[in-house]
């Protein structure tokens, strides 16, 4: 008699087996038949297949609920070609699975079909983001005035704690654009590769996900406070971009918009 490990390795095998050959759907029955009750083989090969028949279109509707755009974008036939393959490549190996679509951007760029259109895994990587913004966990949100309050001596050293939603995302295409006319409800326009583009994400006090465009400066900008430089640091680094005079009222506007939109924490 099998073990119960040896069972559970049986039964995982045969559910996510890829079912799209008899071979592989009687190589797995053979192995594992004889432990279900049944009243025949072909009974059980029924049974193991409503299980797993009813697993796969959970993953099918996870990645559907995930990626709804992307799923738009695709149209029902590609979007199962992939749901398919992505599930083949990548078992899901998680208790939950909030987790299980993770490796879907890099699945979109890497395989032989889906990587002739970049910006299919654009649109996932940005979907992946809006979902870590919206999962983040809560914390408490400093004020403009807090700053304002600190000794002008301590201005220079002064650094910034962001809040655990606040998210980047680079690519280089019109990714978000097509997700915003599909959300729209609106036909997305045609791929767009000449550009790099940078976003900001984050979860607001409603606790809404909300995100807004970067020029290159302001993304030099929040970057280096994210890791960990100085007021001082920051507002020399800007002189790449602008004068003595326009760098420090261009930084301090940044900081006081980030202020305003709830993404710093804290200010060590």
């Amino acid at each position: 008699m099998a073990s119960l490990k040896q069972t559970q390795e049986l039964f995982m095998a045969y559910i996510l087996s890829d079912k799209s050959t008899d071979n592989a759907q009687d190589d797995k029955c053979s192995a594992f038949t004889s432990l279900i009750t049944a009243k025949s083989d072909e009974d059980g090969q029924t049974r193991l297949g409503i299980y797993a028949s009813a697993y796969r279109l959970r993953l099918i509707e996870t990645i559907e609920t995930d990626h709804e755009m992307l799923g738009i974008y695709l149209g029902d036939e590609l979007f199962d070609k992939m749901a398919q393959e992505y599930i083949n490549a990548h078992p899901s190996s998680y208790r939950s699975l909030r987790h299980f679509c993770d490796a879907l951007p890099p699945f979109l760029q890497d395989d032989a079909f889906f990587s002739q259109y970049p910006i299919l895994s654009h649109i996932a990587a940005f979907e992946r983001r809006l979902l870590n913004a919206f999962d983040a966990e809560e914390q408490s949100r400093a004020s403009f005035s807090e700053l304002e309050q600190l000794a002008p001596e301590h201005w220079p050293e002064s650094r910034f704690r962001f809040h655990s939603s606040v998210q980047i995302f680079k690519c280089q295409s019109n990714a978000v654009e097509s997700w915003q006319a599909l959300k729209n409800q609106q036909t997305p326009p045609q791929p767009d590769y000449s550009i790099a583009c940078a976003w900001l994400l984050w979860r607001g006090e409603e606790r809404l996900t909300e995100f807004i465009s970067l020029t290159e400066y302001q993304l030099v900008l929040l970057e280096g406070f994210l890791q960990g430089q100085s007021l001082a640091q920051q507002c020399e680094l800007m002189l790449n971009y602008f004068d003595e005079e326009q760098a420090p009222t261009k930084v301090l506007q940044a900081i006081r918009a980030w202020f305003e939109m709830g993404i710093i924490r804290a200010i060590a």
